[in-house]
């Protein structure tokens, strides 16, 4: 399988919520990284491991509801993945909407995705969670 094909069973795993499925793509040394000033917010910084995995999502679904996001264009080589992406999430403690653009970077070696980097609209978010 190459990169894209891995990412592309990555983001079918996800919407099909198979965390089973996920974990088996994931390589030992596995790290989630969502950029922005530590501590902005609960779900930036570096994840580590599966239980990194689940505590980012929870972070996430704790905070907002992820209304749509769109993959807007995929870039890829032998071992990396760079998918473009607009989205509307609602933050549940204010009911604000947040739409914003966001670049999704994976690193895939031997069929396993060992980072995921998010590079999103962090002021978008900023402004839906002060709302």
């Amino acid at each position: 399988m190459d990169a894209r094909a891995v990412i592309d069973r990555y983001y079918d795993l996800l919407a099909a919520r198979d965390r089973d499925g996920l974990i088996s793509l994931f390589a030992p040394d596995f790290a989630v990284v969502y950029h922005a000033q530590d501590g902005e917010f609960p779900w930036s910084g570096t994840f580590d491991g599966i239980d990194g995995f689940d505590s980012f999502l929870a972070a996430i679904g704790t905070n907002l509801d992820v209304v749509q996001v769109d993959r807007t264009a995929i870039t890829a080589d032998d071992e990396r993945v760079v998918v473009q992406c607009v989205g509307h999430w609602r933050v549940k403690a204010n009911g604000a909407d947040v739409r914003g653009g966001m670049v999704n970077v994976f690193t895939v070696a031997d069929n396993r995705i060992s980072k995921y980097e998010v590079y999103a609209d962090t002021s978008a978010f900023r402004r839906g969670l002060d709302a």
